[in-house]
């Protein structure tokens, strides 16, 4: 797109299509309200404003086309309502930019944006992945905030990053298939991104969990982590499938919402789902509280949690046959559509 400077008509075929197709459901749901957003591609798009009038002729409402930094700000903010506590660099790669914004807790910095988003780099770049990584670097090591990280956690977030993450987990045999808070090191991430950028795709050992569309990108989404990584020093990568989208819902949220801790929230959600007495989810928590106290035994903030949440869930596997009871109950715990919980603590509910 940035060297004609438009879209591409066979992606905005496809994206039309697409949209008709969500716009479809959203009538058969009887869905209330409908929020559109758009980003870089079609920010910088000299076809974007065309682009825009037949997305909104499909929805039939206007079309948000957010800015650099409220692109930022989204991503953020999806961060924080999906990690418990987030302190940090979050970085939204997508097609067109790579979003990067400080956040402490519920505080979100200003944020930058840089061109370095897949479609993008490949573009500017000719299709050579020498070339992008010297683009990569040039911007990335203009960026002040990055200065920073040294020592911090830094989210990534962004479809071709998921992707890099489902190939390290394939790699080395990891037995937990969750995306949501699976973190590395920032010199694991570092190396495991020069080994792919600069190998050729279909040579890599257990690509085929990659979506085949997403391996074009794949070396490109690489080096541009790989550039960050270096360039803050970060200590550990976190990802998130928490981003734009989930920010924009989460401003929805009135302010109770917003404080509600997400783990309990979801733990709470699933006790009145699947167990027999939602009420003794409930007693438990205040029984085990009170055990607690008289036996001064010490507990972190972040055990404390986890105890809450484990009592909430501690009756969902009733229904199995008491052969397997248990180890239903791992499954679904392990692989519950959970956020505001690491790894760790996933393993823990679950045990």
């Amino acid at each position: 797109m940035l060297t004609s400077g438009r879209l591409a008509d066979d992606a905005v075929a496809r994206a039309l299509a697409s949209i008709r197709r969500f716009r479809a459901l959203c009538r058969q749901l009887r869905v209330g309200e409908l929020h559109v957003l758009a980003t870089a591609a079609v920010r910088d798009a000299k076809n974007g404003g065309e682009f825009i009038a037949a997305c909104e002729a499909i929805c039939g409402v206007p079309l948000r086309l957010l800015s650099g930094r409220e692109e930022a700000y989204f991503a953020a903010l999806g961060v924080v309502s999906g990690m418990h506590q987030p302190h940090g660099i979050v970085g939204d790669l997508g097609g067109g930019s790579l979003e990067l914004v400080d956040v402490k807790g519920e505080k979100i910095g200003a944020g930058v944006t840089l061109p370095l988003g897949g479609l993008a780099l490949q573009d500017t770049s000719g299709q050579s992945v020498k070339k992008a990584e010297r683009i990569a670097a040039k911007l990335v090591g203009k960026v002040d905030l990055l200065k920073k990280g040294k020592g911090q956690t830094f989210y990534a977030v962004g479809g071709t990053w998921r992707s890099l993450a489902r190939l390290h987990m394939a790699q080395r045999g990891y037995p937990l298939n969750v995306m949501h808070g699976y973190s590395l090191t920032g010199k694991e991430i570092a190396d495991f991104c020069y080994l792919v950028s600069r190998q050729p795709t279909d040579s890599i050992s257990r690509i085929d969990v990659v979506a085949e569309s997403r391996r074009p990108l794949l070396a490109y989404g690489a080096l541009v982590l790989e550039a960050v990584v270096r360039a803050a020093k970060v200590e550990k990568v976190v990802l998130s499938v928490t981003g734009v989208r989930e920010g924009l819902l989460y401003s929805l949220l009135d302010e109770e919402e917003k404080a509600a801790d997400p783990l309990i929230s979801a733990a709470r959600e699933l006790c009145l789902l699947r167990s027999r007495s939602p009420r003794h989810g409930e007693e438990l928590i205040a029984w085990t509280d009170r055990f607690m106290e008289v036996t001064h035994l010490e507990e972190s903030a972040e055990e404390r949690r986890l105890r809450h949440a484990a009592c909430l869930l501690a009756d969902i596997g009733w229904r199995a046959h008491p052969d397997y009871r248990g180890e239903q109950s791992l499954n679904i715990i392990a692989h519950a559509n959970f956020v505001g919980v690491d790894h760790p603590g996933r393993a823990y509910l679950a045990l």
